[in-house]
């Protein structure tokens, strides 16, 4: 480092934004991290470069690549991280207790039944945070949307964010003992072309549903005469005697425990679905975020 090196708040700034791109090795992406347009970043990380005088990447048109200066400026980031991390714990609230604003995006049905009472747990053991919980089946981008943590029920397509697994979800066919006592008996799949069907609008697959036995597997397509948006709504409509339809087990089972609703083709299985907490890389540094992510992994 030359001598003029110092740290001011555009320094800072330039720093993080080169730590995120030695750690992800995309300026795309890297910059998306980072708040800013990748080609803010590419000036800052200029800037940078001047400032220590020489090259801290190699970039070609297939990858990207540190150079040993900036192996160097990496390792002096991580001891720079640590202190800082150090001291943000030392100076907390003396006993330790979080606090902040969060906001956390849940999937709708699943939010209300199965997360809110969890919420509820968490904030009575932590008065001094603030949740604003968003209940809701679409896909939100973290950061346009301001969240902190969203929980996603199926397989993750932004590999940018930090994952932690709380459970799965199966599901299985079902309907009410008075839709079943007047339709055709189903033994297969193929056969529920010939029944009045109710489709949940959020599967991933629509209304080509899916189901395996073994190693054998089959796909039908249904002409659902209900589709709902809201999985309580596609419960309400089972429950009706509207016809046959697809429900997660956590909805499903003390239904069918007390007789309300009937599995229809237990033989024959559907997805199970990995349900994972998600946020962005650094976020749960924050006391309040770490608290709430441990306590709903715990809990869920």
């Amino acid at each position: 480092m030359n001598q003029s090196f110092e740290l001011t708040p555009n320094r800072l700034r330039e720093l993080r934004g080169f730590a995120i791109a030695a750690r992800v090795l995309n300026f795309s992406r890297a910059a998306h991290e980072a708040g800013c347009t990748p080609s803010v970043l590419s000036r800052r990380i200029a800037a940078l470069e001047q400032a220590v005088g020489g090259k801290l990447f190699l970039r070609t048109t297939r990858r990207v690549t540190l150079t040993p200066r900036g192996e160097q400026l990496l390792a002096h980031c991580q001891r720079l991280d640590a202190v800082m991390l150090a001291m943000a714990a030392e100076l907390r609230p003396q006993g330790g207790e979080p606090a902040g604003r969060l906001c956390v995006h849940l999937p709708g049905s699943y939010g209300r039944l199965c997360v809110a009472p969890v919420l509820a747990s968490f904030m009575a053991k932590h008065p001094q945070i603030r949740i604003e919980a968003v209940y809701d089946d679409a896909y939100v981008d973290l950061v346009a949307g301001r969240i902190d943590l969203a929980l996603r029920v199926g397989r993750l397509a932004d590999s940018q964010l930090v994952a932690r697994r709380v459970g799965s979800m199966r599901r299985y066919l079902c309907a009410a003992p008075s839709y079943l006592a007047a339709a055709p008996a189903v033994t297969d799949p193929a056969e529920l072309k010939a029944h009045r069907c109710v489709a949940f609008s959020g599967l991933r697959t629509g209304t080509l549903w899916q189901f395996s036995q073994g190693r054998r597997c089959r796909s039908v397509r249904i002409d659902p005469v209900l589709s709902c948006n809201d999985a309580m709504a596609t419960r309400d409509a089972l429950l009706a005697g509207v016809g046959i339809g697809i429900q997660g087990d956590y909805m499903a089972d003390p239904l069918v425990a007390c007789g309300k609703l009937v599995p229809v083709l237990p033989e024959w299985e559907l997805s199970i679905s990995p349900i994972q907490l998600v946020w962005l890389p650094g976020a749960d540094r924050a006391p309040a975020l770490r608290a709430l992510i441990d306590f709903l992994s715990a809990e869920l």
